[in-house]
């Protein structure tokens, strides 16, 4: 079953796409709708407006039909991705959370409205001069906002995990839990995803499976989005094509083990952010801006400066660091 956000424009898909048993593609902005109290559900092929009752609120009824599907299929395995809209913008909290983060403390990491960009790209310096006292509250309007409409799945969530318990099928599911991508909240002066530092490459990655994983545990080796296709195939004993992106993760759930060194980092850019590719490392990032003119390389250790303030790319220092990763660029792009 698929419950919630498929993709972008899931709108014009001419048919339910191949593979689904239970089909409900939640269509939100793309469709004219804000995702959370106005907004349609592709329901098996027919499209059904939703809203604005608190009843519809996207991800309660999102969640409630994820609850069917599992209580109806128990006896049998079954998958389920359910995707809620939140906290895509605009950010509309559920009424019962509306205002309860308001006296929440401002985010201000060091990196936020960071005072010396002349070693980072034209784009962050356009930013510098271009944001305001009035944006900048905005912002932080928007970030409690996010994190309200966050509040309704933190519950969908312990209501799947509930409904596990009572189908007496935790001991025997796996659950991950993730995102699409990182926001920026106003560090290095962005706000939005788009960028190659952290705040918009890093995802949460939360994977239960009592089976092979009894007791918590953290993991610090690089794994990607692209590695749970593979690691879900494993643990569910099908076969992975020939040729798939991705590796299987399902090792590192019992014991550390070895990933990726590194991977390819790329962005076709947009509006403001310049376009970009690099190289995404255990220690060094790298980073080549694809225009001309201005700072277009940077390199940072993030061992000792994981907020990405100090670029090292023109430290003779770091000269043979750069060059290898130069290297390892063009084989990540074209190998």
């Amino acid at each position: 079953a698929l419950v919630g956000k498929y993709m972008n424009y899931a709108v014009n898909l001419e048919a339910v796409p191949p593979g689904w048993d239970e089909w409900q593609a939640l269509i939100g902005e793309e469709s004219g709708g804000n995702g959370y109290t106005d907004y349609r559900i592709d329901e098996n092929g027919v499209l059904v407006q939703h809203g604005p009752s608190p009843a519809d609120y996207s991800t309660d009824l999102l969640v409630g039909r994820s609850l069917n599907f599992m209580r109806d299929n128990a006896g049998r395995p079954f998958f389920l991705l359910f995707t809620p809209f939140a906290p895509h913008l605009p950010a509309i909290p559920a009424q019962r959370h509306e205002g309860s983060l308001s006296n929440i403390e401002p985010w201000r990491p060091p990196n936020w409205h960071e005072p010396d960009v002349s070693a980072k790209p034209t784009w962050v310096k356009f930013m510098k001069n271009y944001v305001t006292p009035a944006f900048t509250t905005a912002v932080d309007a928007t970030r409690i906002a996010q994190l309200e409409t966050l509040l309704a799945v933190d519950e969908a969530v312990g209501r799947i995990e509930d409904t596990l318990e009572t189908l007496g099928l935790t001991d025997n599911t796996v659950l991950i839990f993730t995102s699409d991508h990182g926001y920026h909240w106003g560090e290095h002066w962005w706000d939005s995803k788009f960028t190659p530092y952290e705040e918009s490459l890093r995802v949460p990655l939360v994977v239960s499976y009592p089976v092979l994983a009894p007791e918590p545990a953290t993991r610090d080796e690089l794994v990607l989005n692209i590695d749970l296709a593979p690691t879900i195939a494993a643990l569910a004993g099908a076969a992975v094509p020939a040729g798939r992106d991705g590796q299987s993760l399902a090792a590192l759930l019992s014991e550390p083990g070895t990933s990726r060194a590194d991977f390819l980092i790329k962005n076709w850019g947009g509006v403001i952010v310049s376009p970009f590719e690099g190289v995404r490392g255990e220690r060094f990032k790298y980073i080549k801006t694809l225009v001309t003119g201005g700072v277009t390389e940077e390199l940072y250790d993030l061992s000792v400066d994981p907020h990405e303030l100090s670029n090292l790319a023109s430290d003779p220092g770091y000269a043979a660091t750069l060059d290898v990763l130069r290297q390892r660029l063009v084989e990540l792009r074209d190998g």
